[in-house]
């Protein structure tokens, strides 16, 4: 069986390599507070559990689009999907929470391969003009599973314990890699012995002296603070809080990530119509408006499931709004080196995302007797980031390279 690019099963091999990172960690944020338990850790402890899966996916981002602009795609993808795979069932067999918090890592440094591989393939098969409504589709099809996974991980870990989340992830993966492994051809076009990690690093330069790069990428990053820094704080609010079961935190939480499926669907709708700054800038407004609402529903004394999970659905529509334009946006204007764009990309998800759960765990330590204060305080300087760094694309280029096929 060959998967043909721009097929049919090439974009299912693509929103399935998308998905397992964003899966991996979603499914397994209704058991934290079950971890704690079973270790006997504290709540911050358990935090650090996807703090540090993030950290390393940030990290391995940095790897495997070069690699594979200069190896091809097909064997860095073997490889990080492999390596993931083997670190997701080490974690179920983690014998302590220090354990588990360093096998996350390296977990999240083989995550980081789906991520940035899934982005580069889909620059390898596409046009610059067809990226974005290439991208605004995968996304939308991505969202099916992080959005299902917090019902199914808080349904595995209520009927098999928290350890059953890692044993669905490792044999999700175990089965793509073999799919992988039997159909995917390599893609990548513009792979040269002559590319070396120099021609690499000089690359990597121009695209950060880029304003427009800039503009797409910052964005992105800063939204992913935001939403990772909210997965990593309504766990306990609604379950030590306010009393909610694994399995109905679960099922919650599908209201909220059902806000990003509606802005990635809007997306879809608007890209050709509205132009690209506008879509960003927006998409910026939101996640500022919605804080801002979560922010006065908190200070008002409301303590309710509502006014949590009302205001998350509105900045995840923000992201979902914003995310395909800003990823097709930022690895369609270097196709030579769509890895290495796609890498760049990835660490400004992952990186700002794990500096969004840094900020409201060291705010949720200081404490509140407003319920989702540390959550407001600590993610709003992140969500007018996200408008300042959408004026970028305002700006004219600042570089000689332009997208091209």
């Amino acid at each position: 069986m060959t998967i043909v690019p721009r097929s049919v099963g090439y974009v299912a091999l693509l929103v399935a390599l998308g998905s397992f990172g964003p899966l991996t960690m979603s499914i397994y944020t209704p058991v934290m507070p079950s971890v704690g338990v079973s270790f006997g850790a504290s709540s911050d402890s358990v935090k650090l559990t996807l703090t540090t899966y993030m950290l390393g996916f940030a990290v391995g981002q940095l790897f495997y689009g070069p690699l594979s602009d200069r190896y091809g795609r097909r064997p860095i993808l073997m490889f990080g999907v492999l390596f993931f795979t083997v670190a997701t069932f080490a974690c179920s067999f983690a014998p302590s929470i220090a354990g588990l918090i360093g096998l996350r890592i390296l977990q999240g440094l083989g995550a980081a391969s789906g991520s940035v591989l899934s982005r580069a393939l889909t620059r390898d098969a596409y046009s610059f003009r067809e990226m974005p409504m290439v991208m605004s589709w995968i996304s939308l099809s991505m969202n099916i599973a992080p959005s299902l996974a917090p019902t199914l991980g808080g349904f595995l870990g209520e009927s098999f314990g928290w350890r059953a989340t890692f044993w669905f992830v490792g044999g999700f993966a175990l089965v793509l890699l073999v799919v992988a492994a039997l159909g995917l051809g390599e893609t990548n076009r513009h792979r040269s012995a002559a590319l070396d990690f120099k021609s690499l690093l000089r690359g990597s330069g121009e695209m950060l002296r880029d304003r427009h790069f800039l503009g797409y990428v910052l964005p992105m990053g800063f939204a992913f603070a935001i939403n990772f820094g909210m997965l990593a704080g309504t766990p306990f609010i609604l379950q030590e809080r306010l009393g909610f079961s694994p399995q109905e935190f679960g099922l919650i939480v599908l209201i909220s990530v059902g806000g990003f499926t509606a802005g990635t669907f809007v997306n879809n709708r608007l890209i050709g119509r509205v132009p690209s700054t506008s879509i960003m800038l927006w998409g910026g407004w939101f996640h500022v408006a919605a804080l801002g609402a979560m922010g006065a529903l908190s200070l008002a004394g409301f303590e309710a499931w509502w006014a949590i999970i009302g205001p998350h659905m509105v900045l995840s529509f923000g992201s979902g709004f914003l995310v395909p334009t800003s990823s097709a946006g930022a690895v369609g204007m270097f196709p030579r080196l769509a890895g290495t764009a796609a890498s760049w990309v990835g660490l400004a998800q992952m990186g700002m995302g794990a500096l969004g759960t840094i900020a409201v765990a060291l705010l949720t330590m200081a404490g509140s007797r407003f319920i989702a204060m540390p959550l407001v305080v600590g993610l709003l300087p992140f969500a007018l980031l996200t408008v300042l760094s959408a004026r970028l694309l305002r700006s004219p280029r600042t570089t000689a390279i332009e997208p091209h096929d």
